[in-house]
C-alpha cells in the first residue's frame, strides 16, 4: 500500500475535474455580452444610455453599415446608422453608436447589416 491518500489515477482524475470546474467559471458571459453569431453587442449602460457595437463574427463578412432602430418603452422609435450605406469600405470592429434618451423600461432594438455583396440581414431583433 502507498502512503498517498488517493491512487495516482484517482488523483489525476480529481485534478482534471477541478480544472474543468475552474475553466467553466471563466467562460460565462455577462448579460450584456456580444452575440458571436450576429457580431453585435448591446449594452444598456443605465436608464439613459444604450450602446450598439459591431464586434465581428467568425465566418461573417464585415458589413458596410449597421442600421439600428431603437424603440423605447413609450413606443418612440429612432433609427440611426453606423457608417453610411454609400461608404465602400467595411465597418471596423468596435464601431459603436450610443443612444441617449429615456430607456428605463423594456426597449426593443432591431439591427440590420448591409453587406458588400448587396445583401442585407437582420442581425438583432430583441428587447433589452
Amino acid at each position: 500500500m502507498s502512503d498517498l491518500p488517493l491512487s495516482p489515477p484517482c488523483l489525476i482524475l480529481s485534478v482534471i475535474a477541478i480544472l474543468l470546474v475552474i475553466a467553466g467559471g471563466c467562460t460565462q458571459q455577462s448579460a450584456n455580452s456580444g452575440d458571436t453569431i450576429s457580431g453585435v453587442k448591446l449594452t444598456k449602460m443605465d436608464d439613459s444610455h444604450i450602446s450598439v457595437a459591431y464586434v465581428g463574427a467568425e465566418g461573417m463578412a464585415n458589413p458596410l453599415e449597421l442600421e439600428i432602430t431603437l424603440t423605447d418603452s413609450n413606443g418612440r422609435s429612432l433609427t440611426q446608422s453606423i457608417v453610411p450605406r454609400d461608404n465602400t469600405t467595411a465597418l471596423q470592429v468596435h464601431s459603436t453608436r450610443t443612444f441617449t434618451g429615456s430607456y428605463s423600461g423594456k426597449n426593443h432594438i432591431m439591427v440590420t447589416g448591409y453587406f458588400p455583396d448587396g445583401s442585407n440581414k437582420t442581425l438583432v431583433n430583441k428587447d433589452i
